[in-house]
């Protein structure tokens, strides 16, 4: 499947192409414009640098040449913003697939059309003489409640092969679990891997164990829309995946324009951890399968797997299957 030239998708989205019309389209060209589609992009949390990639496409004009208008706003959590696409609040959301499986549960009628985060985004981090995921037995291991790591942890544990009975686990709040294990008042804790430089500047000797690492292969953060979304505006939903695709493949490939795009946008965000979070992109969006096949690759055996453990640890219905959850009926072709 290729790219969706901007002249097709004008074309079928009824807006007339004439002479010296659609270069107007273009940025930084003058003249009257007509006027593009308006969507919405809601991401999973606080804006960072890792949500610098679609910073790109809007600074690139990555979705202006497509006939896109795109806003960006923060989000609070994977399933509140894949609620308020569900909700027909946002046209688009950044959300992971667990949040995504367990709405639909619910008759929420969302779908991932893409998948960004390849590698699940999750690392344990330790005291430096935790060297393996076994060596947690017989420790305290920080976690906040409900959260869907949390939540996985056993599964983690069958898949690294070590006994979760055998691990204390203590409550903490989000905000707390990180000076939680640098004061020394845990063992381990399990985060996002952007947080590496954070906890290597401040605790010396860290131990990092990415989940996966060992035999984890459970998906996390792509892209969302409603099932509304794909069956009346297919051409509009191949545009934005194709500008946000762009946007990650210039992205990993120009890190230190990704955050300048970032900070014209978002001038609050802090230059430095941006630039710290960019190279755990790379890590997370590209696989091998992703380098063959394109951007947002829907690998089967790790659809099947996470399905499985979202069925056997999550408590999601066998009704509800990935074919309802997933497609790539839109996905564009784009290499990193």
């Amino acid at each position: 499947m290729g790219m969706i030239s901007r002249r097709r998708f004008l074309k079928k989205a009824g807006i007339a192409i004439g002479a010296g019309v659609t270069s107007s389209l273009l940025p930084g060209s003058s003249g009257r414009s007509l006027a593009a589609t308006k969507v919405s992009l809601a991401l999973d949390f606080v804006i960072l640098g890792r949500h610098a990639p679609f910073y790109v496409a809007l600074q690139k004009g990555f979705w202006a040449e497509r006939g896109l208008e795109v806003s960006i706003s923060r989000g609070f959590g994977n399933v509140d913003t894949a609620r308020r696409v569900g909700q027909k609040q946002v046209d688009f959301g950044f959300t992971d697939l667990p949040a995504v499986a367990l709405l639909r549960a619910q008759g929420t009628p969302v779908v991932q059309v893409a998948m960004i985060y390849q590698n699940w985004p999750h690392t344990i981090f330790a005291k430096p003489e935790i060297r393996t995921p076994r060596d947690l037995e017989g420790r305290v291991f920080g976690t906040p409640p409900g959260t869907t790591g949390t939540q996985l942890m056993p599964a983690f544990a069958e898949a690294a092969g070590f006994d979760w009975s055998k691990v204390k686990v203590v409550n903490l709040d989000a905000a707390t679990q990180n000076t939680a294990l640098i004061g020394g008042k845990v063992d381990a804790i399990s985060t996002f891997r952007f947080f590496v430089p954070f906890f290597r500047s401040r605790m010396p000797g860290v131990s990092l164990m990415a989940w996966s690492d060992y035999r984890w292969n459970m998906y996390s953060n792509g892209i969302v829309a409603h099932e509304e979304m794909l069956s009346q505006r297919g051409e509009v939903v191949r545009a934005f995946l194709e500008g946000a695709l762009l946007g990650y493949k210039h992205a990993i490939a120009n890190p230190e324009e990704a955050v300048a795009a970032l900070l014209k946008h978002r001038p609050e965000v802090a230059a430095d951890a941006a630039g710290a979070e960019q190279p755990f992109i790379k890590e997370l969006a590209v696989s091998p399968d992703v380098v063959q096949r394109g951007l947002g690759y829907f690998t089967p055996s790790k659809v099947q797997f996470s399905f499985e453990m979202l069925y056997r640890y999550a408590e999601l219905p066998r009704s509800v299957t990935a074919k309802q959850v997933v497609s790539e009926k839109f996905l564009p072709v784009v290499k990193p």
